[in-house]
């Protein structure tokens, strides 16, 4: 049975503006995302990893790296684009309280399987991905093994709702936030999700955040 330690990266000056981010470039941890990168790390510093895969964008490779820092045995990342951020096309760098307006929206809300951004990805083949590339890199395992797989809100609770067996329609009922730790069990095959967003405990931010409701990102992107 491989352990699957699925982390969102930290909190982005997206995440705090309300920007939907998507495969925009140059976007890195703010000073409270590499707070929160820093404390979880210490949480996980004793658990041996013996695979660890990250999305392509910088704000998880950024995530990784202080992972890895505080690790007793850091491993050189496999970087793989099956757990990338969804391509949103014309909807990246866009603001969410923009989008909101947009037709297309009440469908991302309510019927995402059906999907596909425009000049983008279709939700369903972000799972597909995302679900493929965990299970391919787990059955190379040997078991008792444990991977990290550092992502993105919706791959990661996309692929958190189809672990249990809940429709892809549905997945915005799952909350993923910045720097969560949420965590499955393979075992040929078959899936057990032990934990579903465990956040780290940071000090308090005195600012108020924008609420957008259930969107994109897990929050923006």
């Amino acid at each position: 049975m491989t352990t699957v330690y699925l982390v969102r990266h930290g909190r982005t000056p997206a995440n705090e503006k309300g920007i939907l981010a998507g495969r925009s470039k140059g976007v890195f941890l703010d000073d409270l995302g590499i707070l929160q990168a820093e404390t979880l790390a210490k949480t996980l510093e004793n658990i041996e990893f013996k695979k660890i895969i990250v999305s392509p964008m910088e704000r998880c490779q950024q995530t990784a790296k202080i992972l890895n820092q505080f690790s007793k045995n850091p491993l050189k990342p496999n970087i793989d684009s099956g757990i990338s951020e969804c391509d949103y096309g014309d909807w990246s760098n866009k603001k969410l309280s923009t989008l909101r307006r947009k037709p297309l929206w009440k469908n991302v809300q309510e019927r995402p399987s059906g999907v596909q951004f425009p000049n983008g990805e279709k939700m369903s083949d972000m799972l597909d991905r995302m679900k493929s590339t965990i299970f391919e890199n787990a059955s190379k395992l040997k078991d008792q093994d444990n991977m990290l797989v550092v992502s993105h809100g919706d791959p990661i609770r996309s692929f958190i709702a189809d672990s249990l067996g809940i429709h892809l329609d549905n997945f915005q009922r799952i909350t993923i936030d910045p720097c969560s730790l949420s965590i499955v069990r393979i075992n040929q095959g078959n899936i057990q999700v032990v934990s579903v967003n465990n956040r780290v405990q940071v000090p308090t931010q005195t600012k108020k955040k924008k609420k957008f409701g259930s969107v994109l990102g897990g929050g923006a992107g």
